[in-house]
């Protein structure tokens, strides 16, 4: 079985077949240099090669759904944050309470795979919402998944509910946030599949930061077991492992850490995968990279739950994750 850590080292290309490239490639050149023609046959293989697979983009409205079975229980971690509300009256959301509502959400396919069921990634965006670097975050992984062959839906949790600024990252507590973001990630299954987009058995969740915590508590099979619906497996970048060391998880966790992450503990979280659970979590700590090394923005600091916080680009471990997630992907499909 290939390891999360061989997956990370994967060269994946612009349309998801680096060997079928290479061989096209080598028989372009050989076929142009013995037939003597024209570099018209090798300029149209390469054309083949690097052609990516064009996407539909759309934005779309989700109801959301509650899956609150109990008020709001202080104390008992793994439900904390459930709400029968759309709003809750948080400061970030002006003290206001709204029973019913929506979720924007963009929606990447293929071009040519409207009205085919098709795997699917749900994004979850970090603390700050879908800020201009979040966007690009979002476009490149996004746009690499659909170029891999899968549907995609970026979700934002924050704007229809009027949070705005830097999102909650003021917020010195953000695990009632992230309970609450775990029903919006499982309105958003609900309706890729009743929609009939998605693969019921084939939907996955990508969260970063406060998007990565909730896409652990997700993962939960005591959150799992109230849902009509369930993930196929969660990647999982930067989050807060709190609660997290005995919990049950349904389906694959793959975890990718930051070594000098200050927002969130890569060793907390590297304690808590080596648990033995029914199914195992997989880990790549990534050496020298801080928190949100996916981001290409210059380095800076940010504060986070009253913290400072550094952040600095690192390419390599970006191209890992996004090459071990297409990875993993592929390999489930077999």
């Amino acid at each position: 079985m290939t390891t999360l850590a061989e997956l990370c080292s994967y060269r994946t290309s612009v349309n998801g077949n680096t060997r079928l490239g290479q061989r096209l490639l080598h028989f372009g050149t050989s076929l142009a240099a013995s037939t003597k023609t024209s570099t018209a046959l090798l300029l149209g293989l390469l054309l083949l090669v690097s052609e990516p697979v064009r996407a539909q983009a759309e934005m779309v409205s989700i109801k959301w759904r509650s899956s609150a079975p109990v008020a709001w229980v202080p104390g008992n971690d793994y439900i904390d944050g459930y709400t029968p509300n759309f709003k809750n009256a948080t400061v970030e959301e002006g003290g206001k309470t709204q029973k019913e509502g929506a979720l924007a959400a963009e929606l990447l396919m293929p071009k040519g795979m409207t009205g085919r069921r098709i795997p699917f990634v749900v994004l979850l965006h970090g603390c700050s919402g879908m800020t201009p670097s979040l966007k690009k975050w979002a476009n490149e992984y996004g746009g690499r998944l659909v170029q891999a062959g899968y549907g995609v839906l970026v979700l934002d949790s924050f704007a229809t509910r009027g949070v705005t600024g830097n999102g909650i990252c003021a917020d010195p507590s953000q695990l009632e946030w992230a309970r609450r973001r775990t029903d919006d990630a499982y309105s958003a299954l609900d309706w890729l599949i009743e929609t009939g987009k998605a693969d019921p058995k084939q939907v996955y969740v990508l969260g970063r930061s406060n998007g990565a915590t909730t896409s652990l508590i997700i993962m939960n099979r005591k959150i799992g077991d109230v849902q009509k619906n369930m993930f196929a497996g969660a990647f999982v970048m930067q989050p807060s492992c709190l609660y997290m060391k005995n919990v049950e998880f349904y389906a694959p966790v793959y975890l990718f850490l930051a070594e000098k992450d200050q927002a969130t503990s890569p060793v907390l979280c590297s304690d808590m995968a080596k648990t033995k659970r029914p199914v195992a979590v997989q880990t790549k700590l990534w050496e020298g990279a801080t928190h949100g090394y996916q981001d290409r923005a210059p380095d800076r600091i940010e504060e986070i739950a009253g913290k400072q916080v550094n952040f600095a680009y690192n390419a390599a471990a970006n191209e890992g994750t996004i090459n071990a997630i297409v990875g993993i992907l592929n390999s489930s499909k077999r």
